[in-house]
């Protein structure tokens, strides 16, 4: 008679899946966008005086001075000139030194006007300006 061999397979164990790897690249990821953020705290801009200062005289408004794509300026919404703009800024600031003067410049305007404009702005006496997306130019598309 004749006997069949026969070869029995080592049963394989099913490897346990280690956590560690998946913890390590949670941790690294972690890491990688703590660091890659950006932690600077954006402060509300001084748009509008502080209320209820109290005192016998309150704050003054702010003058707001727009920039046009084309690099036309408006005080306050009305057409002006760059020379009547800064004989303008320079007799508000001699009435009030702390006068906060908010540039707006349309998106499309040239860096270089927004910078002319702001150094016409400091040469006459303005030492408090803010500078802000011009609330009428913003593109729907962009939210």
């Amino acid at each position: 008679m004749s006997q069949a061999l026969q070869i029995t397979r080592a049963r394989r164990k099913n490897p346990m899946m280690g956590l560690t790897p998946l913890i390590d690249m949670i941790f690294l990821l972690l890491l990688f966008f703590l660091l890659g953020s950006d932690f600077v705290s954006y402060g509300q801009s001084r748009l509008a005086p502080p209320r209820g200062t109290g005192g016998s005289e309150s704050a003054s408004q702010p003058a707001i001075v727009t920039l046009s794509a084309q690099g036309a300026l408006q005080w306050n919404g009305a057409p002006i000139s760059a020379e009547k703009l800064a004989s303008d800024v320079a007799t508000l600031v001699a009435r009030h030194d702390d006068q906060l003067i908010v540039l707006m410049p349309a998106g499309a305007a040239e860096v270089q006007k927004v910078s002319d404009t702001l150094d016409l702005l400091v040469a006459a006496g303005a030492a408090s300006i803010t500078l802000e997306r011009d609330v009428f130019d913003i593109d729907l598309a962009d939210f």
